[in-house]
């Protein structure tokens, strides 16, 4: 333990001198975990201790067949790599394999003398093997890419001869975009095996859901896996050759990362709503399924197993602000870890991944972000009390539906049952029709709160008019004697009680939900969190648009600059920019249309571009001392625009090279200001394929440095996004020299990353 914190002392004084020679900072987002460490029990599960303790992240641990050792991953080096460490005595753990990129999801041949882990070594994710030589740092040179694919693969294991690997990979299916998030693409993996020299390939399973982490069994006839076909991801098992898949044991939870603990014994991870994750396991004689360890932290995963007794997990605590309200969204530090010095060209860099979306990096010479937060968790909490008065309309409906229920009954005998019937049927589809049309204009297709005043109020006029037509003809029937009026008064019940719900919401749109953004100053180095300045909405702005989509501090440091709107808003619906100046406290409207104005970037000489739907479609915009240009001017969707600290160059993230019956994905161009003051035609600079975006400029205007999907995903997507709100498991940050065209990877991760700026 001491010398696991004097290693850290150590790393915090390196620090303190690479500061000391360079003042240049990078800062991206991180969706990375807090605080996982290795786990082991040496009893079969009756107890447990930590095995590593350092602040950086330790997981997917792996037991070597003699039992001596552990191989693990560590990102205590900034970037996850592969560290051994013996199981007795109290040596530290040590680097296994000498790389600069991304090493994971390690496991060992039956005899122990070869090691297969996946990399990211020659770009995207490809399965590796490698003698184990634990008192020798090997590099990564000498391991062999059996997989050589560009798809993703992960989670490899050898049969129990030794001769063949069973694994996960996404190769076989198209990328389709996330069912919620418009932005996000997801993947799907199958079970494939090969041999060890990376041939023989069978794909072993083919479904549109998720099949991963396979295991094999002892006699080597059957391959175990998990598999998300049924909803929920359950365990499953089938022949070597892919034949008879079937469910391996019912259980009510998640159930993923089977691993054997005996012939018999299937340990695997489990949760229940994205919560209390656990190892469980299932007795195949006995037919039981318990939980391994009763007295457990809050976050265990990926158990593996040895017939000894030994048992090795990850996890952990949750984080001290888990559940919090005001944490941003984020568990954990503010810093993700220890900053990264990257040495690149001639770049000499720290690199900070920060747990918190759109967020400014600091101002020359200080330590804080500026932070948004509206301190609010949950659905009810966002609510006013006016904003209850919305659940009048389920009420009213559930009260008459119930009404005509009990006089169908009643009258039975005078009225026709269909009559009431017709009128709950009615009942239902109007309810439908006017929460539908609120919650369309409020929140689905955000407009601004003066056509909601508008529409309301017609459905308003509507309702009361036929709710009083309604009335007179219950008097008149009454009058007459008519059995009927008793439906008559039920039917101006209910136009008076969607009069009284469309009143509500086109009166008090503005007071039924929370409508101001609290900005924090946040310090990166000790999380200490004080306010900066409260912003209220403007009165015609809709609540589903106030929401910050960007922000940053412009470069000549005065200044804060922040977009409000909603994320999946179109080009004419609203969103608006803002500068915030720190020394006179004032805060200004930037944006100068009523439509889909942001993501501005303002130059030190007042250049200001931004993305604007001002014409229907999402173009870049340049304003210059009141004069505007757009920039592009066509009907793709460009986004994400920045310009240079001088002024003389923009770069943004467009779909123009997509095609209209494919999914448009971005990529980033780059344009210049010439010597007779015109703009090139864009150039493409991001390369490979998917999602590319949130570029931005070093001080020094060389480098554009932004986030990519072409690197892939490093882990199987259904074992990290139940663990963090993850809709994109991609996000390598890269830069680029504008002259030179070199590309270099900043980071080498499986979390979620993006939004890079570079700052002094």
């Amino acid at each position: 333990m001491q010398r696991i914190y004097f290693s850290f002392f150590l790393g915090l004084l390196f620090h303190t001198f690479i500061n000391a020679q360079t003042s240049e900072r990078i800062f991206y987002s991180t969706f990375s975990p807090q605080d996982w460490d290795v786990y082991i029990s040496k009893d079969e599960g009756k107890s447990f201790e930590k095995f590593t303790d350092h602040p950086a992240l330790d997981y997917d641990a792996a037991i070597s067949p003699d039992g001596k050792w552990v191989v693990f991953t560590s990102e205590r080096s900034g970037i996850p790599q592969l560290y051994v460490q013996p199981v007795e005595g109290n040596q530290s753990p040590k680097l296994l394999i000498k790389s600069n990129s991304f090493q994971d999801q390690a496991a060992f041949s039956p005899d122990g003398s070869q090691l297969t882990f996946v990399a990211s070594h020659e770009g995207n994710s490809e399965i590796y093997i490698l003698p184990f030589i634990p008192d020798s740092l090997q590099d990564i040179s000498k391991a062999k890419n059996i997989t050589n694919h560009p798809g993703g693969d992960f989670r490899p294991t050898f049969s129990p001869d030794g001769k063949q690997l069973a694994f996960c990979s996404d190769r076989g299916h198209e990328i389709v975009p996330h069912p919620q998030f418009s932005f996000a693409r997801q993947r799907i993996g199958d079970i494939y095996t090969m041999d060890i020299q990376g041939n023989h390939l069978k794909r072993l399973t083919d479904t549109e859901f998720w099949d991963g982490s396979p295991i094999w069994s002892r006699d080597g006839t059957k391959i175990i896996f998990y598999s998300g076909r049924l909803g929920n991801n359950s365990i499953f098992e089938m022949n070597v050759d892919g034949t008879n898949q079937k469910l391996f044991f019912e259980f009510e939870g998640q159930a993923v990362s089977p691993k054997l603990i005996s012939e018999n014994k299937v340990l695997f991870t489990s949760w229940k709503n994205g919560q209390d994750f656990k190892i469980m396991q299932f007795d195949k004689l006995t037919k039981k399924i318990s939980t391994l360890f009763l007295n457990s932290p809050d976050l265990m995963f990926n158990a593996d197993a040895h017939p000894n007794g030994l048992i090795v997990f990850h996890g952990g605590k949750y984080a001290a602000n888990h559940g919090v309200p005001g944490n941003f969204g984020f568990d954990g530090d503010v810093l993700a870890k220890l900053p990264d010095t990257l040495s690149f060209s001639d770049q000499l860099l720290k690199v900070y991944g920060v747990r918190r979306a759109f967020v400014a990096p600091p101002q020359i010479g200080n330590n804080y972000l500026i932070c948004d937060t509206q301190d609010i968790q949950s659905f009810f909490e966002f609510l006013k009390p006016l904003g209850y008065s919305v659940f009048w309309l389920p009420i009213m409906m559930l009260i008459l539906i119930i009404t005509g229920i009990i006089l169908s009954i009643i009258q039975r005998k005078r009225i026709s049952f269909w009559k009431y019937l017709l009128f709950m049927i009615v009942t239902l589809v109007l309810g439908i029709v006017n929460g539908g049309i609120f919650i369309t204009l409020f929140a689905i297709y955000p407009m601004n709160i003066m056509t909601i005043h508008l529409t309301m109020g017609t459905l308003t006029i509507v309702m009361i008019v036929l709710g009083w037509w309604q009335y007179k003809r219950t008097i008149q029937k009454k009058l007459n004697g008519t059995e009927t009026h008793r439906l008559s008064k039920l039917y101006s019940y209910l136009f008076f009680g969607l009069a009284i719900f469309s009143f509500c919401c086109a009166a008090f749109i503005n007071d039924l939900v929370h409508s101001s953004l609290d900005f924090y100053l946040v310090d990166y180095i000790t999380g200490e969190k004080k306010p900066l300045f409260k912003f209220e909405k403007e009165a015609n702005t809709n609540p589903s648009n106030f929401s910050v989509l960007d922000s940053k501090v412009t470069h000549n440091g005065k200044a804060f600059i922040f977009t409000t709107g909603s994320f999946r808003a179109k080009a004419l619906a609203q969103g608006d920019i803002w500068k915030y100046d720190f020394e006179t406290k004032k805060i200004t409207k930037l944006s100068d249309s009523p439509y889909n104005d942001g993501f501005a970037d303002i130059s030190e000489n007042g250049k200001m571009v931004f993305r604007s739907g001002r014409s229907g479609y999402f173009d870049i915009y340049l304003k210059e001392n009141d004069t505007l240009l757009n920039l592009t001017n066509d009907a793709h969707r460009d986004n994400f625009p920045a310009i240079s600290r001088q002024g003389d160059k923009i770069v943004y993230a467009s779909d123009r090279l997509r095609s209209e019956n494919e999914y448009k994905t971005m990529d980033i161009f780059l344009m210049k200001l010439g010597p007779a003051g015109y703009w090139s035609y864009p150039e493409k600079i991001s390369t490979g394929k998917g999602q590319n975006g949130h570029a931005h400029f070093s001080p020094d205007g060389e480098w554009v440095i932004y986030t990519t999907e072409a690197f892939g995903i490093n882990d199987e997507q259904a074992l990290i996004q139940p663990i963090i709100f993850s809709p994109q498991m991609y996000g390598e940050i890269v830069a680029f020299h504008i002259n030179t065209k070199e590309v270099f990877r900043l980071t080498h991760n499986k979390w979620e990353e993006g939004t890079p700026l570079w700052v002094e």
